[in-house]
């Protein structure tokens, strides 16, 4: 059975799924009936019975005064077992630790998404007064900043290609770089220096830097990362850092078993 068989074979828990990520969006996380059921083309009496499960079993909220569908506080519980249960981020989480203590900035492990979308799947945050904060289950696009660009750089030229073109190029700042040919000379840069940076790319006051943790066959699984402000990464000082994250991600590959691309 294909993946399209075993899609229309169970319809409901397809919608179920779909729903729960849509309303995992920043910009979904509070939504009306109507609005679920329009934006996923889903009948209302379906989108309603869907929903009606989803909250017995604590997967969704319902706010009876406004009236509208939220995440449910169960998921919270699920996602914390399922982190606990992966061996990966078991292997990861010491070495993003010792990332964080040693850069004292916030430092993330991010994982592939649906929808062409990356998430952080772990994060360790400098006990600092001025530091970035992040919330582990944040989506954002693999074309969106120095995260995908590691991902992205590491795959067959056409599979990327591909993925580029299902995702788009969103402007985000005035530094989100919008060009195809510049963005994909990008990428072979970072595919021969092994790490990419962001300063300001995706989101005004943040600066990022990322390298690439593969996995046996090669193919990159996670991309491990430090965040900060402009004043406490940028271009000027940013050496110490890449060093850091890159013999971090090293590390973490070596421990997966893994083969650098």
């Amino acid at each position: 059975m294909n993946d399209k068989d075993q899609k229309s074979a169970v319809p409901s828990v397809e919608y179920a799924i779909k729903i729960l990520d849509f309303l995992s969006r920043f910009k979904n996380r509070k939504s009306s009936l109507a609005e679920i059921s329009r934006a996923l083309a889903i009948s209302k009496s379906t989108c309603l019975r869907i929903l009606r499960v989803l909250r017995h079993y604590g997967l969704v909220y319902y706010d009876e005064e406004t009236r509208k569908y939220s995440l449910g506080e169960y998921l919270v519980v699920l996602g914390s077992r399922a982190a606990d249960f992966s061996d990966r981020l078991a292997v990861c989480r010491p070495h993003l630790a010792a990332l964080c203590r040693k850069t004292g900035l916030t430092c993330v492990l991010v994982g592939p998404a649906p929808q062409n979308r990356l998430m952080y799947v772990a994060k360790e945050e400098p006990d600092v007064d001025v530091r970035i904060n992040v919330t582990v289950g944040q989506y954002f696009p693999i074309t969106g900043a120095s995260f995908g660009k590691c991902f992205l750089a590491f795959m067959d030229e056409e599979e990327a290609g591909r993925v580029i073109s299902e995702a788009g190029i969103k402007q985000f700042t005035s530094r989100t770089i919008t060009n195809l040919d510049e963005f994909k000379k990008n990428l072979q840069a970072v595919r021969r220096l092994g790490y990419a940076y962001s300063f300001e790319e995706h989101t005004q006051g943040v600066s990022a830097l990322a390298a690439p943790v593969f996995d046996s066959g090669g193919k990159v699984v996670l991309v491990a990362a430090c965040l900060g402000t402009p004043a406490l990464l940028n271009e000027s000082n940013m050496q110490g850092i890449r060093d850091a994250v890159l013999d971090a991600a090293g590390r973490m590959t070596r421990d997966l078993g893994g083969v650098s691309g």
